[in-house]
Protein backbone atom coordinates (compact mmCIF):
# COMPACT_ATOMS: atom_id res chain seq x y z
CA UNK A 1 0.00 0.00 0.00
CA UNK A 2 2.78 2.40 0.90
CA UNK A 3 4.54 1.67 -2.38
CA UNK A 4 1.32 2.31 -4.32
CA UNK A 5 0.80 5.58 -2.45
CA UNK A 6 4.32 6.67 -3.28
CA UNK A 7 3.85 5.76 -6.96
CA UNK A 8 0.51 7.58 -7.12
CA UNK A 9 2.07 10.58 -5.44
CA UNK A 10 4.93 10.58 -7.91
CA UNK A 11 2.49 10.34 -10.85
CA UNK A 12 0.24 13.09 -9.45
CA UNK A 13 3.22 15.35 -8.84
CA UNK A 14 4.48 14.74 -12.38
CA UNK A 15 1.11 15.51 -14.02
CA UNK A 16 0.47 18.61 -11.92
CA UNK A 17 3.98 19.86 -12.55
CA UNK A 18 3.72 19.23 -16.28
CA UNK A 19 0.44 21.14 -16.65
CA UNK A 20 1.65 24.00 -14.44
CA UNK A 21 4.82 24.41 -16.48
CA UNK A 22 2.92 24.31 -19.81
CA UNK A 23 0.40 26.90 -18.56
CA UNK A 24 3.20 29.22 -17.41
CA UNK A 25 5.05 28.82 -20.74
CA UNK A 26 1.89 29.57 -22.77
CA UNK A 27 1.28 32.71 -20.73
CA UNK A 28 4.89 33.77 -21.20
CA UNK A 29 4.66 33.17 -24.95
CA UNK A 30 1.60 35.43 -25.13
CA UNK A 31 3.23 38.20 -23.09
CA UNK A 32 6.39 38.01 -25.19
CA UNK A 33 4.44 38.09 -28.46
CA UNK A 34 2.54 41.15 -27.23
CA UNK A 35 5.78 42.96 -26.38
CA UNK A 36 7.34 42.14 -29.75
CA UNK A 37 4.17 43.13 -31.61
CA UNK A 38 3.94 46.46 -29.76
CA UNK A 39 7.51 47.25 -30.76
CA UNK A 40 6.84 46.36 -34.41
CA UNK A 41 3.66 48.44 -34.37
CA UNK A 42 5.62 51.40 -33.03
CA UNK A 43 8.18 50.94 -35.81
CA UNK A 44 5.46 50.87 -38.47
CA UNK A 45 3.86 54.00 -37.05
CA UNK A 46 7.15 55.87 -37.01
CA UNK A 47 8.03 54.84 -40.58
CA UNK A 48 4.61 55.95 -41.83
CA UNK A 49 4.80 59.30 -40.03
CA UNK A 50 8.39 60.13 -41.06
CA UNK A 51 7.78 59.29 -44.72
CA UNK A 52 4.62 61.40 -44.69
CA UNK A 53 6.51 64.39 -43.29
CA UNK A 54 9.36 63.93 -45.75
CA UNK A 55 6.92 63.62 -48.68
CA UNK A 56 5.21 66.84 -47.59
CA UNK A 57 8.41 68.87 -47.85
CA UNK A 58 8.12 72.01 -49.97
CA UNK A 59 11.88 72.45 -50.22
CA UNK A 60 13.84 71.63 -53.33
CA UNK A 61 15.16 68.06 -53.10
CA UNK A 62 18.54 67.96 -51.31
CA UNK A 63 18.68 71.70 -50.84
CA UNK A 64 20.18 72.97 -47.60
CA UNK A 65 16.70 73.42 -46.16
CA UNK A 66 15.67 69.95 -47.27
CA UNK A 67 18.71 68.27 -45.67
CA UNK A 68 18.03 70.17 -42.44
CA UNK A 69 14.49 68.73 -42.52
CA UNK A 70 15.82 65.22 -43.10
CA UNK A 71 18.22 65.60 -40.18
CA UNK A 72 15.47 66.85 -37.91
CA UNK A 73 13.36 63.83 -38.79
CA UNK A 74 16.32 61.50 -38.18
CA UNK A 75 17.14 62.97 -34.78
CA UNK A 76 13.52 62.79 -33.66
CA UNK A 77 13.14 59.17 -34.72
CA UNK A 78 13.56 56.37 -32.24
CA UNK A 79 13.85 53.42 -34.61
CA UNK A 80 15.40 54.95 -37.74
CA UNK A 81 19.05 55.50 -38.56
CA UNK A 82 18.70 57.76 -41.59
CA UNK A 83 16.12 59.60 -43.73
CA UNK A 84 16.90 60.19 -47.40
CA UNK A 85 15.51 61.85 -50.50
CA UNK A 86 14.52 60.01 -53.71
CA UNK A 87 13.70 61.11 -57.21
CA UNK A 88 12.31 58.63 -59.74
CA UNK A 89 13.94 55.73 -57.94
CA UNK A 90 17.34 57.40 -57.51
CA UNK A 91 18.83 58.04 -54.07
CA UNK A 92 20.05 61.67 -53.98
CA UNK A 93 20.92 62.58 -50.38
CA UNK A 94 20.22 61.83 -46.73
CA UNK A 95 20.54 63.25 -43.23
CA UNK A 96 23.75 61.36 -42.45
CA UNK A 97 25.36 61.00 -45.89
CA UNK A 98 24.59 64.47 -47.22
CA UNK A 99 24.29 65.04 -50.97
CA UNK A 100 25.75 62.38 -53.23
CA UNK A 101 27.91 63.41 -56.14
CA UNK A 102 26.41 60.58 -58.18
CA UNK A 103 22.83 59.47 -57.46
CA UNK A 104 22.43 55.82 -56.48
CA UNK A 105 19.76 53.64 -58.00
CA UNK A 106 17.47 51.68 -55.68
CA UNK A 107 17.21 47.99 -56.43
CA UNK A 108 14.00 46.05 -57.00
CA UNK A 109 11.90 46.09 -53.82
CA UNK A 110 11.18 42.84 -52.03
CA UNK A 111 7.67 43.98 -51.10
CA UNK A 112 5.30 46.66 -52.38
CA UNK A 113 2.53 47.58 -49.95
CA UNK A 114 -0.97 48.76 -50.84
CA UNK A 115 0.02 52.23 -49.64
CA UNK A 116 2.68 52.33 -52.35
CA UNK A 117 5.53 52.05 -49.88
CA UNK A 118 8.31 49.69 -50.94
CA UNK A 119 10.35 47.47 -48.64
CA UNK A 120 13.94 46.45 -49.33
CA UNK A 121 14.95 43.73 -46.88
CA UNK A 122 18.73 43.98 -47.35
CA UNK A 123 19.69 46.97 -49.48
CA UNK A 124 23.34 48.15 -49.71
CA UNK A 125 23.93 51.56 -48.10
CA UNK A 126 25.86 54.38 -49.71
CA UNK A 127 27.88 54.89 -46.52
CA UNK A 128 29.58 52.90 -45.10
CA UNK A 129 30.41 50.72 -48.08
CA UNK A 130 29.54 47.07 -47.81
CA UNK A 131 26.85 47.53 -45.17
CA UNK A 132 23.28 46.47 -45.84
CA UNK A 133 20.11 47.51 -44.07
CA UNK A 134 16.35 47.36 -44.25
CA UNK A 135 14.93 50.33 -46.18
CA UNK A 136 11.34 51.50 -46.60
CA UNK A 137 10.70 53.98 -49.41
CA UNK A 138 7.85 56.19 -50.56
CA UNK A 139 7.80 58.05 -53.85
CA UNK A 140 10.11 60.87 -52.74
CA UNK A 141 11.78 59.65 -49.54
CA UNK A 142 13.23 56.62 -47.85
CA UNK A 143 14.17 55.60 -44.31
CA UNK A 144 16.90 53.25 -43.07
CA UNK A 145 15.53 51.09 -40.27
CA UNK A 146 17.78 50.49 -37.27
CA UNK A 147 19.25 46.96 -37.22
CA UNK A 148 18.84 46.94 -33.44
CA UNK A 149 15.04 47.16 -33.27
CA UNK A 150 14.81 43.97 -31.29
CA UNK A 151 18.26 43.83 -29.68
CA UNK A 152 16.67 44.06 -26.24
CA UNK A 153 14.55 40.97 -26.96
CA UNK A 154 16.50 37.78 -26.22
CA UNK A 155 16.00 35.10 -28.89
CA UNK A 156 16.48 32.07 -26.64
CA UNK A 157 14.81 29.93 -25.50
CA UNK A 158 11.74 31.63 -27.01
CA UNK A 159 11.94 32.16 -30.77
CA UNK A 160 9.99 34.97 -32.39
CA UNK A 161 9.10 36.37 -35.78
CA UNK A 162 7.47 39.62 -36.88
CA UNK A 163 6.01 40.74 -40.17
CA UNK A 164 2.98 40.94 -42.40
CA UNK A 165 1.15 37.58 -42.59
CA UNK A 166 0.75 36.20 -46.09
CA UNK A 167 -2.91 35.44 -46.72
CA UNK A 168 -2.08 32.26 -48.60
CA UNK A 169 0.38 30.44 -46.40
CA UNK A 170 0.36 32.50 -43.18
CA UNK A 171 4.07 33.21 -43.15
CA UNK A 172 6.24 35.81 -41.47
CA UNK A 173 9.78 37.11 -41.66
CA UNK A 174 12.05 36.54 -38.69
CA UNK A 175 13.33 39.48 -36.68
CA UNK A 176 16.62 40.12 -34.87
CA UNK A 177 18.13 36.85 -36.01
CA UNK A 178 15.71 34.55 -34.22
CA UNK A 179 14.19 31.80 -36.35
CA UNK A 180 11.04 29.79 -35.89
CA UNK A 181 11.81 26.17 -36.76
CA UNK A 182 9.72 25.83 -39.91
CA UNK A 183 10.32 25.44 -43.64
CA UNK A 184 11.21 28.62 -45.51
CA UNK A 185 8.76 30.07 -48.00
CA UNK A 186 8.39 33.34 -49.85
CA UNK A 187 6.14 35.80 -48.04
CA UNK A 188 5.57 39.44 -47.20
CA UNK A 189 7.38 40.82 -44.16
CA UNK A 190 7.85 44.18 -42.54
CA UNK A 191 10.66 45.04 -40.12
CA UNK A 192 13.88 43.77 -38.56
CA UNK A 193 13.96 40.96 -41.09
CA UNK A 194 16.90 38.58 -41.45
CA UNK A 195 15.17 35.57 -42.95
CA UNK A 196 11.89 34.09 -44.19
CA UNK A 197 10.03 31.40 -42.30
CA UNK A 198 6.74 29.59 -42.63
CA UNK A 199 4.31 29.69 -39.72
CA UNK A 200 1.89 26.74 -39.32
CA UNK A 201 -1.60 27.52 -40.57
CA UNK A 202 -4.06 28.66 -37.91
CA UNK A 203 -1.54 30.17 -35.50
CA UNK A 204 -2.01 33.77 -36.60
CA UNK A 205 -5.80 33.47 -37.00
CA UNK A 206 -6.49 31.96 -33.59
CA UNK A 207 -3.90 33.93 -31.55
CA UNK A 208 -4.38 31.19 -28.94
CA UNK A 209 -1.71 28.77 -27.70
CA UNK A 210 -1.31 25.97 -30.24
CA UNK A 211 0.76 22.84 -29.95
CA UNK A 212 1.90 21.77 -33.40
CA UNK A 213 4.39 18.97 -33.73
CA UNK A 214 7.10 19.42 -31.12
CA UNK A 215 6.52 23.15 -30.52
CA UNK A 216 4.01 25.51 -28.89
CA UNK A 217 3.05 28.71 -30.74
CA UNK A 218 1.35 31.97 -29.78
CA UNK A 219 0.51 34.98 -31.98
CA UNK A 220 -0.43 38.62 -31.45
CA UNK A 221 -1.53 40.97 -34.24
CA UNK A 222 -1.88 44.74 -34.37
CA UNK A 223 -5.32 46.32 -34.71
CA UNK A 224 -3.80 49.35 -36.48
CA UNK A 225 -1.25 47.90 -38.87
CA UNK A 226 -0.93 44.65 -40.80
CA UNK A 227 1.80 43.35 -38.53
CA UNK A 228 1.86 40.27 -36.35
CA UNK A 229 4.28 38.68 -33.94
CA UNK A 230 4.55 34.93 -33.42
CA UNK A 231 6.46 33.29 -30.60
CA UNK A 232 7.34 29.64 -30.22
CA UNK A 233 9.29 27.28 -28.03
CA UNK A 234 10.16 23.63 -28.52
CA UNK A 235 8.84 21.07 -26.06
CA UNK A 236 12.32 19.64 -25.66
CA UNK A 237 13.57 23.09 -24.64
CA UNK A 238 10.69 23.48 -22.17
CA UNK A 239 11.53 20.24 -20.41
CA UNK A 240 15.25 20.93 -20.59
CA UNK A 241 14.83 24.38 -19.04
CA UNK A 242 12.32 23.23 -16.42
CA UNK A 243 13.80 19.82 -15.68
CA UNK A 244 14.61 20.72 -12.09
CA UNK A 245 11.14 22.19 -11.54
CA UNK A 246 9.41 19.11 -12.96
CA UNK A 247 11.52 16.86 -10.78
CA UNK A 248 10.60 19.00 -7.79
CA UNK A 249 6.87 18.62 -8.54
CA UNK A 250 7.32 14.86 -8.91
CA UNK A 251 9.33 14.54 -5.73
CA UNK A 252 6.73 16.35 -3.61
CA UNK A 253 4.15 13.66 -4.40
CA UNK A 254 5.93 10.66 -2.88
CA UNK A 255 8.97 11.98 -1.09
CA UNK A 256 7.91 14.73 1.28
CA UNK A 257 11.07 14.24 3.27
CA UNK A 258 13.29 14.61 0.21
CA UNK A 259 11.28 17.66 -0.83
CA UNK A 260 11.80 19.25 2.56
CA UNK A 261 15.50 18.45 2.48
CA UNK A 262 15.73 19.93 -1.03
CA UNK A 263 13.89 23.04 0.14
CA UNK A 264 16.33 23.49 3.01
CA UNK A 265 19.25 23.03 0.62
CA UNK A 266 17.81 25.63 -1.75
CA UNK A 267 17.24 27.99 1.19
CA UNK A 268 20.85 27.52 2.27
CA UNK A 269 22.07 28.31 -1.24
CA UNK A 270 19.81 31.32 -1.37
CA UNK A 271 21.31 32.69 1.84
CA UNK A 272 24.72 32.42 0.23
CA UNK A 273 23.52 33.89 -3.04
CA UNK A 274 24.84 37.16 -4.37
CA UNK A 275 21.51 38.83 -3.76
CA UNK A 276 21.56 38.14 -0.04
CA UNK A 277 25.26 38.89 0.16
CA UNK A 278 24.61 42.27 -1.42
CA UNK A 279 21.81 43.01 1.04
CA UNK A 280 24.14 42.19 3.92
CA UNK A 281 26.89 44.33 2.41
CA UNK A 282 24.56 47.34 2.25
CA UNK A 283 23.34 46.75 5.80
CA UNK A 284 26.89 46.43 7.17
CA UNK A 285 28.28 49.29 5.08
CA UNK A 286 30.68 47.05 3.16
CA UNK A 287 30.13 48.70 -0.22
CA UNK A 288 32.68 51.27 -1.31
CA UNK A 289 32.51 54.32 -3.55
CA UNK A 290 35.00 55.42 -6.20
CA UNK A 291 35.03 58.61 -8.21
CA UNK A 292 35.84 59.15 -11.89
CA UNK A 293 36.94 62.72 -12.71
CA UNK A 294 34.95 64.92 -15.08
CA UNK A 295 37.13 67.54 -16.75
CA UNK A 296 36.71 70.71 -18.75
CA UNK A 297 38.10 69.70 -22.14
CA UNK A 298 39.43 73.12 -23.04
CA UNK A 299 41.70 73.24 -19.96
CA UNK A 300 41.74 69.66 -18.59
CA UNK A 301 40.68 71.17 -15.24
CA UNK A 302 38.71 68.80 -12.98
CA UNK A 303 35.26 70.30 -12.43
CA UNK A 304 33.37 67.28 -11.17
CA UNK A 305 33.27 63.54 -10.65
CA UNK A 306 30.88 60.62 -10.97
CA UNK A 307 30.32 58.53 -7.84
CA UNK A 308 30.27 54.78 -8.54
CA UNK A 309 29.48 51.85 -6.24
CA UNK A 310 32.01 49.02 -5.82
CA UNK A 311 31.54 45.69 -4.02
CA UNK A 312 33.64 42.64 -3.22
CA UNK A 313 31.51 39.61 -2.30
CA UNK A 314 32.04 37.24 0.60
CA UNK A 315 34.22 34.99 -1.55
CA UNK A 316 36.55 37.89 -2.30
CA UNK A 317 35.41 38.37 -5.89
CA UNK A 318 35.05 41.91 -7.22
CA UNK A 319 31.55 42.24 -8.68
CA UNK A 320 30.99 44.35 -11.80
CA UNK A 321 28.92 47.54 -11.24
CA UNK A 322 26.28 46.50 -13.79
CA UNK A 323 25.87 43.19 -11.94
CA UNK A 324 25.37 45.02 -8.65
CA UNK A 325 22.61 47.17 -10.12
CA UNK A 326 20.99 44.23 -11.94
CA UNK A 327 20.83 42.19 -8.71
CA UNK A 328 19.40 45.10 -6.75
CA UNK A 329 16.83 46.03 -9.39
CA UNK A 330 15.67 42.42 -9.73
CA UNK A 331 14.97 42.25 -5.98
CA UNK A 332 13.65 45.80 -5.64
CA UNK A 333 16.30 47.36 -3.37
CA UNK A 334 18.34 49.42 -5.84
CA UNK A 335 17.22 52.61 -4.07
CA UNK A 336 19.08 51.44 -0.98
CA UNK A 337 22.29 51.40 -3.01
CA UNK A 338 21.56 54.89 -4.33
CA UNK A 339 21.07 56.25 -0.81
CA UNK A 340 24.19 54.44 0.41
CA UNK A 341 26.36 55.90 -2.37
CA UNK A 342 24.90 59.38 -1.81
CA UNK A 343 25.52 59.25 1.95
CA UNK A 344 29.03 57.81 1.70
CA UNK A 345 30.12 60.17 -1.08
CA UNK A 346 28.93 63.29 0.71
CA UNK A 347 30.87 62.16 3.79
CA UNK A 348 34.06 61.50 1.84
CA UNK A 349 34.06 64.38 -0.65
CA UNK A 350 32.82 67.17 1.63
CA UNK A 351 36.26 68.92 1.63
CA UNK A 352 36.13 69.28 -2.15
CA UNK A 353 32.48 70.33 -2.31
CA UNK A 354 32.86 72.95 0.41
CA UNK A 355 36.08 74.45 -1.01
CA UNK A 356 35.21 74.34 -4.75
CA UNK A 357 31.91 76.07 -5.40
CA UNK A 358 31.88 75.04 -9.06
CA UNK A 359 32.58 71.36 -8.41
CA UNK A 360 29.65 69.00 -9.17
CA UNK A 361 29.41 65.44 -7.88
CA UNK A 362 27.27 63.22 -10.14
CA UNK A 363 25.11 60.35 -8.86
CA UNK A 364 23.38 57.69 -10.94
CA UNK A 365 19.65 57.21 -10.42
CA UNK A 366 17.72 54.05 -11.25
CA UNK A 367 14.13 54.22 -12.56
CA UNK A 368 12.76 53.29 -9.11
CA UNK A 369 14.65 56.21 -7.53
CA UNK A 370 12.44 58.69 -9.36
CA UNK A 371 9.43 57.70 -7.26
CA UNK A 372 11.33 57.26 -3.97
CA UNK A 373 10.49 60.14 -1.55
CA UNK A 374 13.31 59.02 0.76
CA UNK A 375 15.86 60.34 -1.72
CA UNK A 376 14.62 63.93 -1.39
CA UNK A 377 14.45 63.63 2.39
CA UNK A 378 18.04 62.40 2.48
CA UNK A 379 19.18 65.25 0.25
CA UNK A 380 17.46 67.86 2.41
CA UNK A 381 18.96 66.37 5.57
CA UNK A 382 22.50 66.29 4.20
CA UNK A 383 22.41 69.76 2.69
CA UNK A 384 20.82 71.38 5.74
CA UNK A 385 23.75 70.31 7.93
CA UNK A 386 26.65 71.25 5.67
CA UNK A 387 28.09 74.02 3.54
CA UNK A 388 27.37 72.01 0.41
CA UNK A 389 25.06 73.68 -2.11
CA UNK A 390 22.42 71.91 -4.19
CA UNK A 391 24.32 72.96 -7.31
CA UNK A 392 27.23 70.79 -6.16
CA UNK A 393 25.10 67.68 -6.62
CA UNK A 394 23.95 66.44 -10.04
CA UNK A 395 22.06 63.34 -11.09
CA UNK A 396 22.32 61.09 -14.13
CA UNK A 397 19.27 59.22 -15.40
CA UNK A 398 19.59 56.23 -17.73
CA UNK A 399 17.49 56.58 -20.87
CA UNK A 400 15.25 53.70 -19.80
CA UNK A 401 14.30 55.75 -16.72
CA UNK A 402 12.67 58.29 -19.04
CA UNK A 403 10.38 55.77 -20.78
CA UNK A 404 7.61 56.66 -18.30
CA UNK A 405 7.51 60.33 -19.18
CA UNK A 406 4.97 61.38 -16.56
CA UNK A 407 7.05 60.00 -13.69
CA UNK A 408 10.34 61.20 -15.20
CA UNK A 409 9.13 64.77 -15.86
CA UNK A 410 7.72 65.11 -12.34
CA UNK A 411 10.87 63.75 -10.67
CA UNK A 412 13.18 65.92 -12.79
CA UNK A 413 11.10 68.98 -11.95
CA UNK A 414 11.34 68.30 -8.20
CA UNK A 415 15.11 67.83 -8.31
CA UNK A 416 15.74 70.88 -10.46
CA UNK A 417 13.53 73.03 -8.22
CA UNK A 418 15.97 72.17 -5.43
CA UNK A 419 18.88 73.35 -7.56
CA UNK A 420 20.26 70.00 -8.75
CA UNK A 421 21.45 69.50 -12.33
CA UNK A 422 19.98 66.56 -14.28
CA UNK A 423 21.72 64.74 -17.14
CA UNK A 424 20.50 61.96 -19.42
CA UNK A 425 23.16 59.23 -19.17
CA UNK A 426 24.44 57.18 -22.15
CA UNK A 427 22.43 59.32 -24.53
CA UNK A 428 21.57 57.71 -27.86
CA UNK A 429 21.21 54.07 -26.80
CA UNK A 430 17.73 53.76 -25.30
CA UNK A 431 14.32 55.39 -25.16
CA UNK A 432 15.32 59.04 -25.07
CA UNK A 433 15.85 61.18 -28.16
CA UNK A 434 16.32 64.80 -29.03
CA UNK A 435 12.62 65.11 -29.84
CA UNK A 436 11.55 65.26 -26.21
CA UNK A 437 14.63 66.45 -24.35
CA UNK A 438 12.90 69.80 -24.08
CA UNK A 439 9.86 68.12 -22.52
CA UNK A 440 12.06 66.40 -19.93
CA UNK A 441 13.64 69.79 -19.14
CA UNK A 442 17.05 68.38 -18.26
CA UNK A 443 20.29 70.33 -17.98
CA UNK A 444 22.37 68.21 -20.29
CA UNK A 445 23.27 64.86 -21.80
CA UNK A 446 26.17 62.45 -21.51
CA UNK A 447 27.01 61.19 -24.99
CA UNK A 448 27.34 57.42 -25.03
CA UNK A 449 30.85 56.01 -25.42
CA UNK A 450 29.81 54.04 -28.53
CA UNK A 451 29.64 57.33 -30.47
CA UNK A 452 33.06 58.40 -29.20
CA UNK A 453 34.77 55.16 -30.20
CA UNK A 454 34.04 55.85 -33.89
CA UNK A 455 35.65 59.30 -33.96
CA UNK A 456 38.19 59.39 -36.78
CA UNK A 457 36.54 56.53 -38.71
CA UNK A 458 34.12 56.37 -41.64
CA UNK A 459 31.33 55.00 -39.44
CA UNK A 460 27.85 56.48 -39.85
CA UNK A 461 27.81 56.83 -36.06
CA UNK A 462 30.81 59.17 -36.20
CA UNK A 463 29.05 61.43 -38.72
CA UNK A 464 26.14 61.88 -36.33
CA UNK A 465 28.27 63.28 -33.48
CA UNK A 466 28.60 66.83 -34.91
CA UNK A 467 24.86 66.92 -35.49
CA UNK A 468 24.14 65.87 -31.90
CA UNK A 469 26.45 68.60 -30.65
CA UNK A 470 24.79 71.18 -32.88
CA UNK A 471 21.31 70.31 -31.67
CA UNK A 472 22.29 70.22 -27.98
CA UNK A 473 23.86 73.64 -28.42
CA UNK A 474 20.66 74.93 -30.01
CA UNK A 475 18.65 73.55 -27.06
CA UNK A 476 21.04 75.08 -24.56
CA UNK A 477 22.05 71.71 -23.11
CA UNK A 478 25.35 70.96 -21.41
CA UNK A 479 27.34 68.04 -22.80
CA UNK A 480 29.55 65.48 -21.08
CA UNK A 481 31.44 63.21 -23.45
CA UNK A 482 31.89 59.72 -21.98
CA UNK A 483 34.51 57.11 -22.80
CA UNK A 484 37.38 59.35 -23.92
CA UNK A 485 40.35 56.99 -24.09
CA UNK A 486 42.66 58.59 -26.65
CA UNK A 487 44.22 62.02 -27.05
CA UNK A 488 42.74 62.53 -30.52
CA UNK A 489 39.26 62.08 -29.08
CA UNK A 490 39.90 64.72 -26.43
CA UNK A 491 41.36 67.10 -29.02
CA UNK A 492 38.37 66.58 -31.33
CA UNK A 493 35.87 67.74 -28.73
CA UNK A 494 38.11 70.38 -27.16
CA UNK A 495 38.26 72.14 -30.52
CA UNK A 496 34.53 72.89 -30.42
CA UNK A 497 32.46 74.36 -27.63
CA UNK A 498 34.73 75.35 -24.74
CA UNK A 499 32.09 74.32 -22.21
CA UNK A 500 32.05 70.65 -23.26
CA UNK A 501 33.13 68.32 -20.46
CA UNK A 502 34.87 64.98 -20.79
CA UNK A 503 35.17 61.76 -18.84
CA UNK A 504 37.13 58.59 -19.50
CA UNK A 505 40.31 56.63 -19.00
CA UNK A 506 42.35 59.30 -20.78
CA UNK A 507 41.69 61.66 -17.86
CA UNK A 508 41.70 59.07 -15.10
CA UNK A 509 40.25 55.82 -13.82
CA UNK A 510 37.74 55.76 -10.94
CA UNK A 511 39.70 56.38 -7.73
CA UNK A 512 38.92 56.35 -3.97
CA UNK A 513 38.08 59.61 -2.22
CA UNK A 514 41.68 60.32 -1.18
CA UNK A 515 42.80 59.93 -4.78
CA UNK A 516 40.17 62.38 -6.02
CA UNK A 517 41.08 64.92 -3.34
CA UNK A 518 44.72 64.67 -4.42
CA UNK A 519 43.85 65.06 -8.12
CA UNK A 520 41.68 68.08 -7.43
CA UNK A 521 44.46 69.71 -5.44
CA UNK A 522 46.79 69.20 -8.39
CA UNK A 523 44.51 70.02 -11.33
CA UNK A 524 41.57 72.12 -10.08
CA UNK A 525 41.42 75.71 -9.09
Amino acid sequence: MSSAAVLLGILAGFLVGRESILHAVQSRLGDYAERVMQRDQAVAAEITDVLAQADASRFSPCSDQDIVLLRRLTFAARFLKDVGRLHEGDFLCSATVGKLLTPGRLLTPDIVFRSGHRLFLSHPLAVPAGVRAEIVASKTADVVVSPNLFSDFPSEPIHYAVGVPDSANIALGTAAGSALPQNRTKTTVLSGVEGIVSIPAGVVESQQPMRIGESIYRARCSSRYSVCAVTSIGLSQIWKTNRALLLAYTATGGFAGIACASALLVAGKKRRSHTNQLKRAILLGKLSVVYQPIVELSSHRIVGAEALARWTDEEGESIRPETIIALAEAEGFVSEITRFVLTRALEEITPILESHSGFRLHFNLAPSDLADPRLLLLLDERLDHSLIHAANIGFELPERATSDREVAVAAIRRLRERGHAIFIDDFGTGYSNLAYLTELNVDGVKINRSFIATIGTDSVTASIVPQILAVTEALGLKVVVQGIEREEQAVYFAGGDSTILGQGWFFGLPVPAKGLIYLCAEKSE
